[in-house]
């Protein structure tokens, strides 16, 4: 007798799989795309001041990704992202005005300093947990900026450095738009090494360590040295995010990396969602652009902050971010399925 149930044939066999491979890789197309084009038009059709902007986007996308993974992933509520943005963006500046470095060369020294003194104040994550880590944390920030101001003879004191523009190679990167051309692909790359952290194991870890660090012990891993990443992750991005801003801004001093960096750091990653990467970045992208948009009128920053999370709490809970994942959501089953 005739079976019912007939082979497939070739084509519809091999159908599902490249479906399920398309649809698995289509993000990753479509963010290449978009950087793409970004990368080719942006330095042709904007302003300077524009391109200066999106510079200083890609700064505090870096800096929310970090901060996100300590607050909104593992839960350890560190105040420290400021005095990590500094010395990111002390120790490269130094390295190009006193030992002549080239810019490139001094990126990954910065972001290893950064993730060894985050890592170092991580032990104190070892013993301390909640308001105590945040006042500790938030000292460290201020001995670290009672330094900076004091440290005359290495920073220059309340009087700053005037850091010089990258060059490498013979190429300068003084000009806006090729800052942007230099920048896009290491925050790109950031990103993207990130989101394939967050979907492994040691992403699992880190979640794994935020929900409770007694379930995180009980199957073998040791909650205080995932701690001890976390931080260090933490300080790479920092690290990575200071020499940039370093170089974007061209001047820096001991009063760009005070409490306020942190609290503005909170705050993206509050409005763009807690735990989400894409909530780190389109909270550190809007929190830049709200910057930007009020920098000239005294005070209306804060009061903007403050509606800001008043809105996103009371109306979008799981912040901006969750926009997106509940329309997502909301979208029917396709009828062919």
């Amino acid at each position: 007798m005739r079976s019912v149930v007939e082979p497939l044939s070739p084509s519809k066999a091999g159908a599902a799989p490249h479906k399920s491979i398309l649809a698995r890789y289509r993000p990753w197309l479509v963010a290449l795309a978009v950087l793409a084009a970004l990368f080719a038009a942006a330095p042709r059709l904007l302003s300077d001041y524009q391109l200066y902007t999106l510079n200083l986007i890609q700064v505090n996308i870096l800096l929310a990704v970090g901060l996100n993974l300590v607050i909104g992933v593992t839960r350890q509520f560190a105040l420290f992202s400021g005095a990590l943005l500094g010395i990111g963006a002390y120790v490269a500046a130094l390295l190009q005005m006193r030992l002549g470095v080239p810019f490139l060369l001094s990126l990954p020294v910065a972001v290893l300093a950064t993730m060894a003194v985050s890592a170092a104040v991580s032990l104190v994550a070892w013993r301390a947990g909640g308001l105590y880590l945040a006042m500790i944390t938030f000292g460290f920030g201020e001995v670290f900026q009672f330094i900076l101001v004091h440290a005359d003879a290495i920073t220059n004191g309340p009087d700053g450095l005037a850091v010089p523009r990258p060059a490498f190679a013979g190429v300068s990167f003084a000009a806006p738009a090729r800052l942007f051309e230099l920048f896009l692909p290491l925050t790109a790359i950031a990103v993207a090494g990130y989101r394939l952290m967050e979907t492994g194991s040691l992403g699992r870890t880190m979640t794994a360590l935020g929900d409770s660090e007694i379930a995180l012990a009980s199957v073998g891993r040791d909650p205080r040295m995932a701690k001890t990443i976390a931080f260090a992750i933490q300080g790479a991005y920092a690290g990575l995010a200071g020499a940039m801003f370093a170089a974007a801004v061209g001047f820096i001093d001991p009063y760009s990396f005070g409490l306020g960096v942190t609290l503005q750091q909170l705050t993206a990653i509050a409005v763009g969602g807690f735990g989400s990467l894409a909530g780190a970045v389109v909270g550190g992208a809007v929190l830049t652009l709200i910057e930007r948009g009020v920098m000239d009128l005294p005070g209306v920053r804060e009061i903007v902050y403050g509606l800001a999370l008043l809105v996103v709490f009371l109306g979008f809970p799981a912040g901006l971010a969750g926009l997106f994942s509940r329309r997502r959501a909301s979208r029917p089953a396709d009828a062919g399925r």
